[in-house]
C-alpha cells in the first residue's frame, strides 16, 4: 500500500504543474523536484516492477531515446518517456509521475508498457539505483562542459557506479575506447554495438574526404591502462573506430549489432540507406533501412536503438514482438527529437535545428551542413550560461578550416563575438557574416528566413540555452508547438 508521503508527493507535483501551465511554462522538471522533497525515494517507487530502459552518455542521448520510444510504440507498446529531454532526477521523476495515468490505463487493458528514460551521464550513478533498468545504453564519452563534468574518466566512473547498482543488460559502443572498457567486471551482461570495421576501413580509403578521418581526438588518444597512444585500422569520427594498444593489447571488442554503410552516397541527404546487422543470430541477420534522421553520427544512434529494443525483447520474453526484423523496420518511422536534426517548414522555407554543445558535436554538425545539398544558410548561436558551460574556448578545438560554409552566415548569442571571430579565423570573409547580440536574435532569425530561397534550408546550430530561446521564438512567431507538448 502506497504511503501517505507518496500520495502527498504526487499531489504536490500535480499542483506545481497546474500552476506552471497556467503561467504558460513547460513544467518538465519543477514538479518532480518538489515531489522528491516530500518523498526522496519516489522515483524508485514509480519504477518498481516496471520494464525500464535507460540511455546515457555525452552525445546522442535524446535522439536515441526518441528512436527507442518510437520503435517500441510501432511494435505495440505503451511508452512513458521524458520527451522534453529533462534528464536529471527531477526531470525523470516528473515524466514518471505524469506517465502513471497512461501506464495504469494500458495495464488495465492488458497492453504492454515500457519506460524509456534518458539520464544525464553525471547523474546516472544516483538515478540508476532507483530506476533499476533492465537494459541500459551508453552512447559515447566526449569532452563536454568540463566546468561541470570534469575529466572524462570521472564521468565514466559515475556511469560505472550506476551500472553496479542495477542488473541491467548493458549496451556499449564498441568503437569508443572509453565506453567499451565499462564491460570489465560486467562481461556476462554486456553486449556491444558499433559500425562495421570493414565499412569503416573501406570508406576511410575510398572516400577520405567524406569519412571524417582525423588523427585521434584529444578526448581519447591514449590507452587508459598503459598510456600508450592507440593505433587505428579504421575510423568513423572523433576517437571512435577500430582501436588497439600495441603495448598492453587492449583492443576494440567485436560488436554483436553493427551498421554496414557506403559513403558513395551522402548521409546528410534524406533517404540515405544503410544495413543494420545482428551478428549474434545464427545465421546473422541483416535489414536494409532508410536512415530516419540524416547524418553519419546517427548510424550509431540507429543501431543502438534497435539493439536496445531487441535486447529488451530477449529480456522480457517478447522475442517475436521485438524481433530484430520488426525493430529495424520500425526504425524508419522515427521522427527527429526537439532540436536534433529537426526540420521545420515555415511557409515555403525550411529550417533545420542541430543542437551543438561540445567540440565533436559541432564538428559533426558542420560536416553535416557542408554535405547537405539543400544548405543555403547557416545560423550559429553561442551562449555561456551555466547549462551551457561558462567556458566557450572549446569552439577553437573544432576543425572549422576544413568545412565548407554556406554562402549566407548568421551569428548570434551572448557570445556571438567569440563565434564570429572563430568563423573569420577559419577563412570565411567577414563581409559574408551578419552578427547580432542575443537580444536581437529573433530579428536576425526573421532576416535569415526572409533571405532564404524557397526549397532551400537554413541550418541553425545553437547550444543548449540558445536552443531553448530559439524554440520560444519559433512558438511565438511561427506558431510551432512547445517542445514539452
Amino acid at each position: 500500500m502506497a504511503s501517505l508521503r507518496y500520495h502527498f508527493a504526487i499531489l504536490s507535483a500535480k499542483a506545481t504543474r497546474l500552476a506552471l501551465r497556467i503561467m504558460g511554462r513547460g513544467a518538465t522538471t519543477l514538479p518532480g523536484k518538489v515531489a522528491v522533497k516530500f518523498d526522496p525515494l519516489l522515483l524508485q517507487k514509480l519504477c518498481s516492477g516496471r520494464d525500464c530502459v535507460t540511455i546515457t552518455g555525452t552525445n546522442g542521448k535524446t535522439t536515441t531515446t526518441h528512436m527507442i520510444t518510437d520503435i517500441f510504440r510501432n511494435c505495440g507498446y505503451t511508452v512513458v518517456t521524458n520527451v522534453s529531454g529533462a534528464n536529471l532526477l527531477s526531470g525523470v521523476t516528473t515524466s514518471m509521475i505524469f506517465g502513471l495515468k497512461d501506464m495504469k490505463k494500458a495495464e488495465k487493458a492488458g497492453k504492454k508498457v515500457i519506460c524509456v528514460l534518458e539520464t544525464d551521464e553525471a547523474a546516472y550513478g544516483k538515478i540508476a539505483c532507483q530506476i533499476k533498468p533492465k537494459v541500459s545504453v551508453v552512447t559515447n564519452l566526449f569532452r563536454d562542459q568540463l566546468d561541470r563534468f570534469g575529466e572524462l574518466a570521472h564521468t565514466r566512473d559515475l556511469i560505472a557506479k550506476g551500472l553496479d547498482t542495477c542488473e541491467a543488460d548493458i549496451l556499449l559502443n564498441s568503437d569508443d575506447s572509453l565506453v567499451s572498457e565499462l564491460y570489465k567486471g560486467r562481461e556476462g551482461r554486456t553486449v556491444f554495438y558499433g559500425l562495421s570495421e570493414e565499412s569503416m576501413h573501406y570508406n576511410n580509403v575510398t572516400y577520405p574526404d567524406k569519412s571524417g578521418v582525423l588523427p585521434a581526438s584529444s578526448d581519447a588518444e591514449y590507452c587508459t591502462g598503459c598510456r600508450t597512444k592507440y593505433t587505428y585500422t579504421a575510423r568513423s569520427f572523433g576517437h571512435l573506430g577500430a582501436f588497439s594498444c600495441a603495448k598492453c593489447g587492449k583492443t576494440r571488442q567485436k560488436p554483436r549489432f553493427y551498421v554496414e554503410y557506403d559513403l558513395s552516397k551522402n548521409p546528410s541527404d534524406e533517404g540515405y540507406e544503410l544495413s543494420l546487422c545482428d551478428g549474434g543470430a545464427s545465421p546473422a541477420k541483416e535489414k536494409r533501412v532508410k536512415l530516419p534522421i540524416p547524418g553519419m553520427h546517427n548510424f550509431y544512434n540507429s543501431i543502438s536503438a534497435v539493439a536496445a529494443c531487441v535486447r529488451m525483447g530477449e529480456k522480457i520474453g517478447d522475442t517475436e514482438g521485438l524481433s530484430f526484423e520488426k525493430c529495424a523496420a520500425a526504425l524508419e518511422h522515427v521522427e527527429a527529437a526537439f532540436g536534433r536534426m529537426e526540420k521545420i517548414s515555415i511557409g515555403d522555407k525550411k529550417i533545420c535545428v542541430l543542437l551543438v554543445k561540445n567540440p565533436v558535436g559541432l564538428d559533426r554538425a558542420l560536416s553535416f551542413v557542408a554535405g547537405a545539398s539543400d544548405a543555403e544558410g547557416i545560423y550559429m548561436l553561442l551562449n555561456s550560461n551555466i547549462a551551457d558551460g561558462k567556458d566557450v574556448s572549446w569552439i577553437w578545438d573544432v576543425d572549422f578550416e576544413s568545412k565548407e560554409f554556406p554562402e549566407k552566415v548568421y551569428v548570434s548569442g551572448d557570445r556571438y563575438g567569440d563565434m564570429m571571430l572563430r568563423i573569420v579565423y577559419s577563412g570565411v570573409d567577414r563581409s559574408r557574416i551578419i552578427a547580432k547580440p542575443m537580444e536581437d536574435c529573433a530579428e536576425l532569425l526573421d532576416q535569415a528566413i526572409s533571405d532564404s530561397t524557397p526549397g532551400k534550408c537554413l541550418y541553425i546550430l545553437p547550444n543548449y540555452t540558445s536552443m531553448l530561446a530559439l524554440r520560444s521564438i519559433l512558438v511565438k512567431r511561427y506558431h510551432l508547438k512547445d517542445f514539452w507538448k
